[in-house]
């Protein structure tokens, strides 16, 4: 299901929301707009509650919008733990999620003509409440913070921690979620519902291979693709996208976007969906690296260091927070990190640089994909062309015009290749290679294997990236080629990257 377009949202001061009219329920007793506000109001003050003045403001302004509504006098009672049926109505008209959905609990007499059902329906349709949740929807329990954070996230399609993010500026993260922390989150979440009428307000070049880009909101999940963005960020100057734009966690419209190298001072013109122009100043602030070392006999790797200021955008941008775990980091303002500053490595997809060896001719190498930043390290790694190795004994310096390195050579030295010790068939296209060891890396990445089947067929696999659990790899069959059942392959690697464990097959099903 689609969103529809989010309702304009409008900034509001305090003194504006203290007027404004609390909407009442309607499981609730009816009563006048002026009698409600002044419910309210009093509510608020007789009970000597403490609410933050941002709660407050929230909890007043989602009432105007008719998203939050009173009690019988009302009241909106911002320390009372918020329902899961509370919790379905605000999220649905917050988000602007599309009505829609079988009625899921249709057939339970407790729930038939009660005011909650088309927004849990709606709820449940978008994927806010699992698969189970009809059966078990209880309408009067707590909703806790994670839960909360959960179904914002889905509802926005972002990220937990963003969600999490926000919210802890009024919870602790932990226990039942409150109406007006609620209130506070879903003011945020309103400005970071997806449209596709999201414009730049700002262009700011980063370094020199990134630029920082902020909307008016988040683009679209199409629109954020690599195939889209291409052909909606255009720029002058010979600059093209490299990547897809990617959403930093925790912020509600700022992007980090990949282009080729910028020139410093230079200045630049930004075109998007050929309607909106916007022009910026190029960097060209270098990316440290710390230092090279060889990785394989074809593979070299770069370090940069987050105690040294560099952190590679894997750990700060939305769509890998979840994946990250403890390593995901939520900036702050400028790009801070516990008011540090830090330079962000952007998408290294497509880039190259230069390997010399001592006395010897440059060599152009190219950068492995997916491997920038694993295993909590970062590390890209850089690929000789095929049928090239480094020479034991040679030192070779690594150079590019996009980074600089502090240690920045290395002497290559004989590294034994790794070792396969089984594969195993998943289905008629895909196989798991196993190594005698945990790699410890993604050292598996563009490599293939081929497999020679007893009946005289031939068949590649190559290894699928960021699939390795441990020391086991998934390999997908190339080609449109599948594994026959009843025949057994004999497995070897493609190239000198591995090595087998004697003989390796495979007996397909």
């Amino acid at each position: 299901m689609m969103k529809r377009e989010p309702r304009k949202i409008a900034v509001w001061t305090l003194a504006a929301a203290l007027g404004a009219a609390a909407i009442v329920p309607g499981y609730a007793s009816a009563a006048s707009t002026t009698a409600a506000v002044s419910a309210a109001k009093a509510n608020f003050a007789a009970a000597d509650v403490q609410v933050d003045a941002a709660v407050e403001q929230a909890m007043k302004q989602l009432a105007q919008q008719g998203v939050m509504q009173g009690y019988e006098n009302g009241a909106l009672r911002p320390n009372q733990p918020l329902t899961q049926a509370e919790a379905a109505k605000l999220l649905v008209l917050a988000l602007d999620l599309e009505a829609g959905g079988q009625d899921a609990l249709s057939g339970q007499a407790e729930h038939q003509g009660k005011w909650y059902v088309s927004y849990v329906n709606t709820a449940i349709a978008h994927g806010l409440f699992d698969a189970t949740a009809a059966a078990k929807f209880q309408p009067n329990k707590p909703v806790t913070e994670p839960e909360l954070a959960a179904m914002v996230a889905k509802g926005l399609e972002r990220d937990t921690l963003s969600v999490r993010h926000w919210l802890s500026g009024a919870a602790d993260g932990k226990g039942n979620a409150t109406r007006g922390e609620t209130a506070r989150l879903l003011v945020t979440a309103e400005q970071s519902v997806r449209s596709a009428e999201a414009k730049i307000v700002s262009v700011k070049a980063l370094d020199g291979i990134a630029l920082e880009v902020t909307m008016s909101g988040p683009m679209t999940l199409a629109d954020e693709t690599i195939e889209k963005s291409a052909e909606t960020f255009k720029f002058d100057g010979g600059v093209t996208i490299v990547n897809q734009p990617r959403l930093k966690t925790g912020s509600v419209n700022a992007y980090i976007v990949p282009v080729t190298k910028l020139e410093e001072g230079k200045s630049y013109t930004l075109t998007y969906k050929g309607e909106q122009t916007i022009s910026f100043k190029g960097n060209g602030e270098l990316i440290r690296f710390n230092s090279a070392s060889q990785v394989t006999n074809d593979t070299f790797e770069v370090e940069a260091l987050l105690s040294e200021g560099v952190v590679d955008y894997g750990y700060v941008i939305s769509a890998y927070a979840g994946g990250r775990g403890a390593d995901a980091l939520v900036l702050e303002e400028g790009n801070t990190y516990q008011g540090k500053p830090l330079q962000i490595i952007s998408s290294l997809r497509n880039r190259t640089a230069v390997l010399t060896p001592e006395g010897g001719q440059p060599i152009n190498v190219s950068y492995v994909g997916y491997t920038q930043s694993t295993d909590g390290k970062q590390e890209p790694k850089f690929r000789l062309p095929a049928g090239t190795k480094l020479e034991a004994g040679v030192k070779y310096t690594v150079s590019a015009n996009w980074f600089q390195v502090a240690n920045a050579s290395f002497v290559a030295k004989d590294i034994a290749p790794l070792t396969i010790v089984s594969a195993q068939q998943t289905d008629a296209k895909t196989l798991t290679v196993t190594l005698a060891q945990d790699p410890m890396d993604e050292l598996f990445a563009f490599r293939s294997v081929t497999l020679k089947g007893a009946d005289g067929s031939t068949l590649t696999a190559q290894y699928r990236v960021q699939t390795r659990k441990g020391a086991v790899g998934i390999f997908d069959v190339m080609n449109g080629g599948e594994l026959k059942s009843g025949v057994t392959y004999t497995v070897t690697p493609v190239g000198t990257w591995a090595v087998n464990a004697g003989e390796v097959t495979l007996a397909a099903k």
